[in-house]
């Protein structure tokens, strides 16, 4: 029997999980990718869940903001990865971007509600969401970038490898789930480009500089035959024919942190992303280019990158300052 807005009642019921089936297949129609339809499923179950273990059950057409607001207070509450038992360390609180998130994925589910006719109104309609710290974004000087180059062993297969996947990294501000699918067919080094296929399957044309055409040219006709993966289609391979994975990569990073003697600096391939952007536009690129660069949804997420790093505030406050002007000698 079909689930209507007819036959939805009280929480929790078959029609409930009935909702939540037809929901997956909605997302993936939207192209939202397996892991991102997962994590809404997984939110929207527990936040049921929550429902029913505080009597909080009533028809899905009544359920709105009080339930919500009851439900971010118990978050905020919560512990970080309460229910994943491999994590042992302490744990602390659920950070404000978590429950931001959490409180984003019930919204967009009753707005998918009102949409199909689940419900007549939409009881979530304008409620605002939790406020998150906004803090800089961190990344990488120059000199941190030179070092962590330098401290690669590009004469092994290995070493190699990951220096043009660095190289790759710094210049296009892939995303490293990304980096690592590439296939050779992807790659065009006559025009400097590569295709990628992004989140939501989005494809995407992303140019690279002539230094790294260099890198990569050089890596594909004289080591990528090394790696014993001559049959792998990707550009990047592991075992297996497989890609050399994500974990692989963040661990690599992190050990060439070390290496390069970067105590303290906070290195990963999220951060290379940051630093893209941030040195790009620091340089004057224009936000809608690097916005289409990095593949991102809304120009909201590539602004946060137009920023001036501490540096750059200082040097133009030096320029600007009226106190400075002050010392400058007439003419």
């Amino acid at each position: 029997m079909e689930t209507t807005a007819q036959n939805v009642f009280s929480l929790p019921v078959d029609s409930v999980k009935e909702l939540l089936e037809h929901y997956g297949p909605s997302l993936q129609a939207m192209n939202r990718s397996p892991k991102t339809i997962s994590w809404y499923v997984e939110i929207l179950s527990r936040y049921f869940t929550f429902l029913e273990s505080k009597n909080l059950t009533k028809p899905l057409s009544e359920l709105g903001k009080e339930e919500l607001r009851a439900y971010i207070q118990h978050l905020q509450k919560s512990a970080r990865w309460e229910n994943n038992v491999h994590i042992k360390t302490e744990r602390g609180k659920m950070s404000p971007y978590s429950v931001q998130g959490h409180v984003r994925a019930v919204k967009a589910f009753w707005s998918w509600l009102a949409n199909e006719g689940y419900v007549e109104k939409n009881m979530l309609a304008g409620f605002p969401l939790p406020k998150v710290p906004q803090y800089v974004v961190k990344t990488l000087t120059i000199d941190h970038l030179k070092k962590l180059l330098a401290a690669i062993d590009r004469s092994t297969a290995i070493g190699a490898r990951y220096y043009a996947l660095l190289m790759l990294l710094l210049d296009t501000g892939l995303r490293v789930s990304e980096a690592v699918k590439i296939k050779m067919n992807d790659v065009d080094l006559k025009h400097g480009l590569i295709t990628v296929l992004g989140k939501g399957q989005k494809e995407r044309v992303v140019p690279f500089s002539k230094l790294t055409r260099k890198e990569l040219t050089r890596y594909i006709h004289n080591v990528r035959s090394h790696l014993d993966c001559k049959d792998s289609p990707y550009l990047f391979p592991a075992g297996s024919g497989e890609y050399v994975s994500i974990s692989s990569v963040q661990q690599f990073i992190r050990r060439l942190a070390k290496e390069a003697g970067l105590n303290g600096v906070k290195c990963s391939p999220h951060i290379f992303r940051h630093t893209f952007a941030t040195q790009a536009i620091a340089n004057g690129a224009n936000v809608f280019a690097v916005k289409e660069i990095m593949g991102h949804a809304s120009l909201q997420t590539t602004l946060k990158y137009t920023h001036l790093q501490i540096s750059d505030l200082k040097n133009q406050h030096e320029k600007f300052s009226p106190v400075e002007g002050l010392m400058k000698p007439k003419f």
